[in-house]
């Protein structure tokens, strides 16, 4: 009997997922020795090396699959999970610390407010994770809900790669169009591959795109506005 083939799909889109973060963060971070750009915070640190990992965990899972280890992607899934518990918690508390910074975002939020957008990702991220872990004994839903997760996190890589750009005065219209970029290539191989999109991709892929303008929706609402000074006086007290 014959091996089943992969798809390569999920595989070039774990790396090409990466690649886009890595460029996202290349002057800023992995680059940074290059440029006269000042010394990071520790807390910075720490975040970008744990997030780094979880990006070559993603990787290797995908490959693990693609070579029928699926028993060592089961065993490797357990400390993803610890790993991706201390991206939320190293991620959110980025979050809160940036919210102490004054200036205003080109989308016209303040930190607090603009504080929205990481926890948003964060939610996207946990929530697609989560539905990921349930549904791991069904492979068509699990590794869908992988790759949205990961979708869901890319507002920094994209934010950075508008701003080297020279286009951050038009963060609030650009920054949205990454992701999409993305759903619709999940789309687009569903299609291609099954002639009908899988519910996860559909819906999923919906809930990203429309978290765009629910989070500027949010971030200028009154009651979020004491949520985002609480996460500003979090992070004043991780300084």
């Amino acid at each position: 009997m014959s091996a089943v083939v992969r798809p390569a799909f999920y595989r070039h889109m774990a790396i090409a997922l990466s690649l886009f973060v890595i460029v996202g963060f290349s002057r800023t971070y992995y680059l940074r020795f290059l440029t006269d750009l000042p010394p990071l915070e520790t807390l910075v640190h720490l975040h970008s090396i744990v997030f780094s990992a979880w990006l070559l965990v993603f990787i290797a899972q995908t490959r693990l699959v693609a070579a029928h280890r699926v028993d060592l992607h089961m065993k490797l899934g357990v400390a993803a999970v610890v790993l991706a518990v201390a991206v939320v918690a190293i991620s959110f508390a980025t979050t809160a610390v940036k919210a102490t910074m004054p200036h205003i975002h080109p989308s016209g939020l303040t930190p607090p407010q603009f504080t929205i957008v990481g926890i948003m990702s964060l939610v996207l991220f946990t929530g697609f994770l989560g539905l990921g872990i349930a549904f791991r004994r069904r492979a068509a839903y699990h590794k869908r809900f992988m790759v949205l997760a990961m979708i869901g996190v890319l507002t920094p890589a994209a934010s950075r790669i508008i701003t080297q750009s020279g286009l951050r005065e038009h963060w609030t219209y650009l920054v949205p169009i990454f992701p999409a970029i993305f759903v619709a290539w999940c789309l687009a191989y569903d299609w291609r591959k099954h002639g009908i999109v899988h519910p996860v991709f559909a819906l999923g892929g919906a809930a990203l795109i429309v978290s765009w303008p629910l989070r500027l929706v949010i971030g200028r609402s009154e009651w979020y506005q004491p949520v985002g000074e609480w996460i500003a006086r979090v992070g004043a007290g991780l300084q």
